[in-house]
C-alpha cells in the first residue's frame, strides 16, 4: 500500500510543479522599450512667461476685427502739438513765407535797378556826345537826333530854343565835337536814373583860327519809354 500511495502522489506533485513556474526561471520582465525608434521624450512644460505669451497671442487672434487692439508703438503715433504751440508754429511759418516773399521782391527790384542804371548810363554817355556835337552844314540831322532822345521838359525846352540856336550856329559856321571823359550815376531806380557826364566840347567857327575846348558837366535825368531811356531833364554847366 505505501508503494501505491507514493506512485500516486508523485505524479500529482509533478503536475503541480509543471503548472507553477520553476524557481530557477526568471519571472517575465516588463515589455522592453524598442531600441530603434525610441518614443519621443515628453517636452518640459513651458515656462509661465511663454504660456502667458501664447495665451495673449491666442486672445489677439481670437479678437474680432473691430475690437480694441494693442496700442501702436510710440513711434507710430501722429504728432499732436498743444494748441498754443501749434499756433506758434503757424505764426512762424507765416512769417517765414512773408520774409521769403519780401526778400524775393527786394532782390527782384535790386536786379531791375541795376539793369536800369547800366542801360541809362550807356544812353546818357551817348546822348552827351549827341547834344554837344553839331555841324552847321548838317543841322537838320543834328537837331533831329537831339529831339529823338529827348522827352518831357527837356524836349519842350530844346524845341522852343532850336530855331534861335540853329540861326546862331549857321551864322558862325560853327562845328562842335563832344568827347566824354567820364560819367557816373547820381541816383537810380527802375523808374528814373540821374547821370552826371563830363564832356570836353571842341568848337570851331569862322571867327577863330584855333579850336576852342569847353569843359562841360552835363546832368541828365532819364526815364524809360517803350524800351528806351529818354532824357527828360538836362542841365549843362
Amino acid at each position: 500500500m505505501k508503494e501505491a500511495d507514493t506512485a500516486t502522489v508523485e505524479p500529482t506533485t509533478a503536475t503541480q510543479d509543471s503548472d507553477q513556474p520553476s524557481a530557477a526561471e526568471p519571472a517575465p520582465a516588463e515589455k522592453a522599450a524598442p531600441t530603434g525608434d525610441a518614443a519621443p521624450a515628453k517636452k518640459p512644460a513651458p515656462a509661465e512667461g511663454a504660456a502667458a505669451e501664447g495665451a495673449a497671442a491666442e486672445g489677439a487672434a481670437a479678437a474680432p476685427a473691430g475690437g480694441v487692439t494693442e496700442p501702436a508703438k510710440a513711434g507710430r503715433f501722429p504728432l499732436r502739438l498743444p494748441l498754443p504751440a501749434a499756433i506758434g508754429v503757424a505764426v512762424v511759418l507765416v512769417l517765414a513765407v512773408a520774409a521769403a516773399v519780401t526778400f524775393g521782391l527786394l532782390l527782384q527790384r535790386r536786379v531791375a535797378t541795376d539793369r536800369a542804371g547800366a542801360e541809362a548810363l550807356a544812353t546818357a554817355k551817348a546822348y552827351a556826345v549827341t547834344v554837344t556835337s553839331y555841324d552847321y552844314q548838317n543841322l537838320d540831322r543834328n537837331f533831329a537826333d537831339v529831339l529823338d532822345g529827348a522827352t518831357g521838359e527837356f524836349k519842350d525846352q530844346y524845341t522852343g530854343a532850336s530855331q534861335t540856336l540853329r540861326q546862331l550856329i549857321a551864322n558862325a559856321k560853327a562845328t562842335a565835337k563832344g568827347n566824354v571823359l567820364g560819367a557816373g550815376i547820381s541816383s537810380e531806380s527802375p523808374e528814373q536814373v540821374e547821370v552826371v557826364v563830363f564832356v570836353d566840347q571842341t568848337i570851331t567857327n569862322a571867327a577863330t583860327a584855333q579850336p576852342r575846348v569847353d569843359r562841360n558837366r552835363v546832368i541828365m535825368t532819364l526815364t524809360p519809354h517803350d524800351g528806351r531811356w529818354l532824357v527828360g531833364k538836362l542841365e549843362l554847366t
